[in-house]
């Protein structure tokens, strides 16, 4: 009889526990969610200062060279993929 109370003990316990389970599965999932996008944006931010760094280079009148041209590409390429890859991308 007595194994029956602790048994139903440990029962209602669990069942007691079962959302804040379920709340702190969530908020570790938010947490995932924040981290990757903050590393997305930074990353973003990162590729617009190159951006304007490339640009701030370019002077009328300046023959464009194949490095540049490789540079403006690899800009892009990185842009683009980091757009790609945010969560609402289309």
């Amino acid at each position: 009889m007595e194994e029956t109370n602790v048994r139903e003990i440990l029962l209602e316990i669990h069942q007691k526990l079962k959302p804040l389970s379920e709340l702190s599965a969530s908020i570790i999932t938010q947490a995932e969610l924040q981290a990757y996008t903050e590393n997305l944006y930074n990353q973003l931010v990162q590729v617009a200062y190159d951006g304007i760094n490339y640009v701030k280079k370019l002077e009328v009148g300046q023959t464009v060279t194949q490095e540049m041209l490789d540079e403006r590409d690899m800009l892009v390429a990185r842009a683009q993929r980091l757009i790609l890859d945010a969560p609402n991308a289309r």
